[in-house]
């Protein structure tokens, strides 16, 4: 390939040298505003959906804690009765409902809570935390994980 020389170019004042590294500039410049300011939506948009995501969690627990509460409730209701049948003299007459009893509390024992923390774990994890804008609410949910 030849390559040709144009001498009948004019020649450029240093203005327009000027101007051309001005524009290159703003051009540059205004990319990565606009790149920022799609990170910061970004962020905020994550943000909304981990705290929409965390109260679904606290939703959940919340009902499960609300069963387990009944449910302890009425086995401490079970044992009053398995403890008055037993405490009474002729306990032997009771015997099919201290055996009703004893056999469902035997059963009933093991009600545990465990807590649906999907969303602490996945903030914790990828440093989730740290969308989130308000310290108080952070640090709220920090000691709620606690």
């Amino acid at each position: 390939m030849e390559v040709h020389a144009h001498t009948h170019t004019p020649r450029k004042k240093w203005t327009h040298y000027f101007w051309e590294f001005l524009m290159l500039f703003l051009a540059v410049f205004c990319g990565f505003l606009a790149e920022y300011q799609l990170e910061h939506k970004i962020e905020k948009d994550r943000e909304k959906q981990y705290i929409h995501s965390l109260i679904q969690d606290l939703k959940q627990d919340t009902a499960r804690l609300n069963v387990i509460i009944k449910l302890r409730s009425s086995r401490d209701e079970k044992i009053d009765s398995l403890s008055h049948l037993l405490s009474k003299p002729d306990a032997a007459a009771y015997g099919s409902d201290i055996y009703y009893l004893t056999r469902f509390l035997t059963r009933a024992l093991n009600v545990r809570f465990y807590s649906n923390d999907g969303t602490m774990q996945q903030l914790k994890n990828s440093g989730g935390l740290r969308l989130i804008r308000n310290q108080n609410i952070a640090d709220s949910i920090i000691g709620y994980d606690v």
